[in-house]
């Protein structure tokens, strides 16, 4: 009679470790399918910005570049 209860209790207990398992999986996955999408989207945003940097021309105008200085607040 008590192996029949142990062997009931015992899959139990196996089950709901399965089940805690699972679940514990499926959250793991969740992270890390979320933690890429966002490290795709940061590469996105740096490739934006580079290229728009990179659009800009150069300019070799000392006045030119004194003035965008003074209007951006970055001149010492």
């Amino acid at each position: 009679m008590w192996t029949i209860v142990g062997y009931r209790l015992r899959d139990l207990v196996v089950s709901a470790l399965a089940a805690i398992v699972f679940v514990i999986g499926l959250i793991q996955y969740g992270r890390q399918t979320q933690k890429h999408k966002e490290e795709v989207r940061d590469l996105k945003d740096y490739k934006e910005t580079r290229e728009r940097i990179d659009e800009v021309e150069v300019s070799v105008d000392r006045d030119a570049a004194l003035d965008r200085l003074r209007r951006n607040n970055q001149l010492r």
